[in-house]
C-alpha cells in the first residue's frame, strides 16, 4: 500500500500559502484559503493514483504531478519515490518567477 509522506519544508510551505492567500486579499475568510489549501492537500495524498511525469532537475525530486484548481493556477508537486513511500519535496505554482528551474531544469 502506498504511503505518501510531506518533507517538513513542503509542509511548511502548505500552511503558509493559506495566510498568503488570505492577506493578499485572494479569498474574503481566512476559512476559504484554508479550504483552498485543505483541497491541495488531498490531491497530495492522491497522487500514487495520478499521471506522474520526470522532472528535469532532480535536484527538487525525480517527479511531479501538476494540480489545476481553476483556469489561472497549476500547482506542481514534485516527489521522489522509494517502493510504496511516496515523498513530497516541494510545491510551486506557475505563478513562480522560477517554477521553470524546478520543472524544467531552465535557469
Amino acid at each position: 500500500m502506498e504511503q505518501v509522506v510531506l518533507t517538513s519544508f513542503a509542509d511548511d510551505k502548505l500552511v503558509e500559502l493559506a495566510d498568503i492567500l488570505y492577506e493578499k486579499g485572494y479569498f474574503g475568510f481566512r476559512y476559504d484559503a484554508k479550504m483552498y489549501v485543505s483541497k491541495i492537500y488531498d490531491f497530495i495524498y492522491s497522487i500514487p493514483q495520478q499521471r506522474r511525469k520526470q522532472t528535469k532537475n532532480k535536484k527538487y525530486g525525480a517527479f511531479y504531478c501538476s494540480y489545476k484548481p481553476n483556469r489561472h493556477t497549476h500547482y506542481f508537486i514534485t516527489f521522489d519515490t522509494e517502493n510504496d513511500l511516496y515523498i513530497i519535496k516541494n510545491v510551486i505554482n506557475n505563478h513562480t518567477k522560477d517554477y521553470p528551474a524546478f520543472i524544467r531544469g531552465i535557469k
